[in-house]
């Protein structure tokens, strides 16, 4: 029975190895992450979904600074329960962090789908917004506002780079 284990441990070792890709702890994550709108029961008590309660909680707020908690979505984006605002926000910023991107992700694999999606429809609009600097008039939500007023600036280039592909 030994040999087995020791044989399982050898072989985990050997596949953890082959999966090291090193410095992916350098970059970003552009991780699609969302929230849901709560609802009150009948009794009043606010319910959400689970995920929506971590996103909103302190642990997620004040996360520790390190490498795998690096996110190219500001929280504001994350936290913003209007789905088209918060899908945006994260897209425009996964855009113009693109050379930071290692890590690509979505707690669901339909979430993946639907920022798939989103870009083949709303391209256009993102790379505008690229080119001018200027954020799209339809993100109305005032925390995204004041956060993306200290990420965006006008870069032609990319615009380009994106229109082109």
């Amino acid at each position: 029975m030994r040999g087995l284990a020791e044989h399982c441990r050898e072989r985990r070792s050997k596949v953890t190895r082959k999966r090291y890709v090193p410095n992916l702890d350098k970059g970003k994550g552009l991780y699609f992450l969302f929230i849901k709108a709560e609802t009150e029961t009948p009794g009043g008590l606010v319910a959400r979904p689970v995920l929506t309660s971590y996103y909103k909680s302190d642990q997620f707020k004040n996360r520790p600074v390190d490498p795998y908690n690096t996110y190219t979505s500001p929280d504001e984006a994350i936290l913003c329960v209007d789905s088209f605002q918060s899908m945006y926000t994260q897209m425009l910023c996964s855009l113009l962090m693109r050379k930071e991107v290692l890590r690509v992700g979505a707690v669901f694999a339909s979430g993946l789908l639907r920022a798939i999606k989103f870009l083949t429809i709303h391209w256009r609009q993102l790379a505008l917004d690229i080119s001018t600097g200027v954020l799209n008039p339809k993100i109305t939500d005032v925390s995204i506002q004041k956060r993306m007023a200290g990420i965006l600036r006008p870069d032609p280039v990319l615009a380009e780079f994106i229109t082109r592909e």
